[in-house]
């Protein structure tokens, strides 16, 4: 496929390809949580079968958009974001979010849904559904110190080499902090159900998210929507995405697995 000069720019500036298939028929957009980049996704791509491409959105403010500066405002994000998937859009696809990234996720596909290019399905994971809003709180306001650690009291998501290294906690931080904003002051509008299915997806022992918070997504549903649940913690996928792979894959009415070097199965 030829790209125009905006269409190079958005695929450098936006997409993570870890395992690029020309020949892929079929597209799975990841969105990271908060603080993260795309390469949280690296590993991903060549762990699912041939005919599917995993792109993953790199946000603002993080990877090789340090540069820039983090914003606050999901659906502003939530727009940039829909305008670079409908630009770069050229297959069937379904986007995936965790945490953060499932409010984004969402936002994006309300945008995708008006410009007409929705996805095959939307696939949230570790958030309570948007119209229920935050549900722990606030810790933006805190300084740098305390910021850490309630942050990794409450998700463990910082590991320790990067806790413990101030010049790189430092570059991370301004990420992090405007995510958990974004999170904290947004406030959510009804609209018309998103038109594909929506499958909500919890760990079964994540302690921040009852999995019965899972459930008012049903309302933002309007071609059918289910919950599910897979074994482990907020980051159930971390030491095995395979079962998740699994699930997005199946929402592509397939049947083929996930394994350790993709490929057809």
């Amino acid at each position: 496929m030829e790209h125009c000069p905006r269409s190079a720019e958005i695929l450098v500036n936006w997409f993570l390809t870890p395992a690029p298939r020309v020949s892929a028929t079929r597209r799975v957009y990841c969105v990271p949580y908060a603080g993260a980049g795309a390469a949280v996704y690296r590993d991903w791509g060549r762990l699912l079968p041939d005919w599917l491409e995993l792109c993953a959105l790199q946000l603002p403010g993080r990877g090789w958009r340090l540069a820039e500066r983090p914003s606050t405002d999901l659906e502003g994000m939530a727009t940039a974001m829909a305008e670079a998937i409908a630009d770069h859009q050229d297959r069937p696809f379904i986007i995936f979010g965790h945490s953060m990234g499932a409010w984004l996720a969402f936002l994006a596909t309300r945008q995708l849904q008006v410009a007409g290019h929705a996805p095959e399905a939307l696939v949230v994971s570790g958030r309570q559904a948007p119209r229920i809003g935050p549900i722990h709180p606030p810790m933006s306001h805190l300084d740098d110190a305390d910021f850490v650690t309630e942050v990794q009291s409450r998700y463990g998501g910082i590991p320790r080499e990067i806790r413990e290294d101030a010049e790189i906690l430092a570059l991370l931080l301004p990420a992090l902090r405007a995510d958990v904003e974004g999170l904290e002051q947004y406030e959510h509008r009804d609209g018309p159900p998103i038109p594909c299915p929506l499958v909500a997806v919890g760990g079964d022992r994540d302690p921040l998210l009852p999995l019965d918070y899972l459930d008012p997504w049903e309302e933002e549903a309007g071609a059918g929507f289910r919950r599910e649940a897979l074994p482990g913690d907020h980051f159930y996928f971390r030491d095995d995405p395979r079962p998740l792979l699994e699930l997005i894959v199946g929402e592509f009415g397939a049947t083929a697995s996930v394994g350790a070097e993709g490929g057809r199965r």
